[in-house]
């Protein structure tokens, strides 16, 4: 299997991006484990593109990824880690749903 492009990684964050904003325009009171999870993937192809960008190669898995956006961008750190967090809590924790995960996601920040 080869590698994604650049060009994917920036298709799929604008397209995660996209989804995020028809979700809050159409769904505002609701749906916020899927907004969040919508964020959170934008974020991980935006991180993933500077990191093919810069170094010639993403990151496989989250721990990796997590790993080097706290070692190669610290000011990205703990808003990504923050979203990386609800996105696991809303994908994965007992009783969460749609109607009830209220987590509101963090500031966006210039990544590199």
């Amino acid at each position: 299997m080869t590698a994604p492009t650049l060009e994917w990684y920036r298709e799929q964050c604008e397209y995660n991006r996209r989804f995020y904003e028809w979700l809050h325009r159409v769904r505002p009171g609701d749906v916020h484990d899927w907004k969040v999870n919508a964020l959170f993937y934008s974020e991980l192809h935006r991180v993933n593109y500077w990191f093919a960008k810069e170094s010639g190669r993403a990151p496989e898995n989250h721990f990796e990824r997590n790993r080097r956006v706290a070692r190669e961008l610290p000011r990205a750190r703990k808003d990504y880690s923050d979203l990386y967090m609800m996105s696991m809590q809303a994908r994965y924790s007992e009783g969460t749903s749609s109607r009830t995960t209220a987590a509101s996601p963090p500031p966006r920040r210039r990544i590199g």
